[in-house]
């Protein structure tokens, strides 16, 4: 569970308000400078704000440059960085498909690798909500595609997902939640399948032509 009530942060968030059940996959979309990176850095607790944010699990924020957070000089010692359990480790390699890079320093792996290791950094330190920020920056197709198999494989164990995201095209279709900031607000939130049709897309800078069930790369 994670509950965000009357959220407010200097003169970018204003009453922010949401809840999600464990396991949900919610979308966080809006313009840019619309509060997105900022909401996501206030609900993990690294900038002072008013409001209440409470959840139930442990929570984990996944940058969009992954590059800031990796800082083992392997995958393996990234990935181990801080844990005893060399069993944990290696099945979360196994799951991330990182098992045939652990001796490869983390400077030579593709955009999806990194953002592929970065996220089971969380995993693997049990973490069960993530928030992850801005994840397909800069990626080329067949990392995004990497990248969204992961999100599908945490999606169906369970855990809750809060991603922020300009490129509601590449992930939308995987959602269950939908939250909109504009101008620091919400301007919408609901179930992504009962909201996306009552949204006017291009009133709040965001890009979405199609029907819901083709808003996803794979």
């Amino acid at each position: 569970m994670l509950q965000v009530r009357d959220l407010c942060y200097k003169n970018i968030l204003h009453d922010v308000s949401f809840s999600l059940q464990r396991g949900s996959f919610c979308v966080v979309a809006g313009a840019n400078a619309s509060g997105k990176t900022t909401l996501l850095r206030c609900i993990k607790g690294l900038y002072k704000h008013d409001g209440d944010v409470e959840m139930d699990e442990k929570c984990f924020l996944v940058f969009q440059d992954p590059d800031t957070q990796i800082i083992g000089s392997t995958v393996e010692k990234d990935l181990g960085f801080g844990i005893e359990d060399k069993s944990r480790i290696a099945q979360v390699a196994s799951a991330f498909g990182l098992e045939g890079l652990m001796d490869r320093k983390p400077s030579t792996l593709s955009g999806g690798e990194k953002r592929r290791l970065a996220i089971a950094d969380a995993i693997v330190s049990g973490a069960r909500i993530l928030l992850l920020d801005e994840i397909f920056s800069n990626l080329d197709y067949p990392s995004i595609r990497m990248v969204i198999k992961t999100l599908k494989d945490l999606r169906d164990d369970g855990v809750t997902i809060v991603l922020v995201t300009h490129e509601i095209e590449k992930v939308l279709a995987l959602s269950d939640y939908l939250v909109i900031l504009d101008h620091g607000r919400i301007a919408h939130q609901g179930r992504t399948e009962e909201l996306f049709s009552l949204v006017d897309w291009e009133a709040h800078g965001i890009r979405a032509k199609g029907k819901l069930e083709s808003m996803l790369w794979q």
